[in-house]
């Protein structure tokens, strides 16, 4: 029986189409074409890419690329579990002890407003008792001057200084371009605010975006989503399958994309992150 790569090669050569051909039909590199022609699951840039890519090659040569991968499961790299199956199974697994806290908490926030009630009850009466008991008569009526209450003002110098250190103590992000080899972009991120990412595509693109602790934040085809990243993180990697109409934001800043790389259609973005 023939591997999947042979029968997505012998589908490809039957029908004419050059590994070039293929390349700019479905916008992966003709290295990692290559790669899964020999079942090189493992050198592709992340082996949890190869299902995806696998589909997108069965489609451009009329296969059914499903079927393709259940056939041939046990050729692929083992898949791991993607961030948004694991929240989903959280979810499920903890329903019931939520929903007991949640209760938890309701009758504990009733139960203070019902003893800062009977607090504020007892405060009005010991005030009228109070009141009452005691009441001194004005020692000389026709002496009773009303005194107006200034209002302080603020001195200007202090509010400009205050607004001053507000300026000081804004968070910044600096994005800064460090090489390009081929195929992966380097960068690195100087900043002491959340990092966050947006991928702003005019078309539907397949994007991935993983972190130093293999988390994955992005794992399909998208056009315009913002991920919020883990604040520990070291370094984060963005790959896109169709970077020409894809433009990536960290922190609102727009991420520059020397000359060289402008018509690279797959590229690897790989962010150092270093707090300030």
């Amino acid at each position: 029986m023939k591997q999947i790569g042979q029968k997505l090669r012998s589908k490809r050569e039957s029908l004419g189409m050059t590994l070039i051909d293929l390349e700019k039909k479905i916008k992966i590199q003709k290295k990692y074409i290559e790669m899964i022609e020999k079942n090189d699951f493992n050198r592709l840039p992340n082996p949890d890419y190869t299902r995806g890519f696998i589909e997108k090659y069965a489609s451009a040569v009329n296969l059914n690329g499903s079927e393709l991968i259940q056939q041939h499961e046990s050729e692929l790299p083992e898949r791991k579990i993607s961030a948004k199956e694991a929240i989903d199974n959280m979810k499920q697994s903890h329903v019931e002890e939520k929903d007991h806290t949640a209760r938890k908490m309701i009758a504990i926030i009733l139960s203070i407003l019902a003893i800062l009630f009977v607090i504020w009850l007892l405060s009005q009466f010991l005030i009228k008792d109070r009141d009452h008991a005691f009441k001194p008569a004005s020692i000389n009526p026709s002496r009773n001057v009303t005194v107006e209450k200034k209002e302080e003002v603020t001195p200007k110098k202090n509010v400009q200084k205050k607004s001053q250190q507000k300026q000081e103590t804004k968070s910044t992000t600096n994005v800064v371009y460090k090489n390009f080899d081929g195929s992966n972009l380097s960068y690195e991120i100087k900043t002491d605010e959340p990092l966050q990412i947006k991928i702003d595509s005019k078309v539907p693109n397949w994007v991935q975006v993983f972190d130093n602790n293999k988390k994955n934040y992005a794992y399909k085809e998208l056009k315009q989503e913002t991920l919020n990243i883990d604040k520990d993180v070291k370094d984060v990697t963005i790959i896109s399958g169709n970077s020409t109409s894809t433009d990536i934001y960290i922190n609102k800043q727009k991420v520059t994309i020397p000359k060289e790389a402008e018509n690279l259609i797959t590229r690897t973005y790989y962010f150092k992150v270093v707090k300030n």
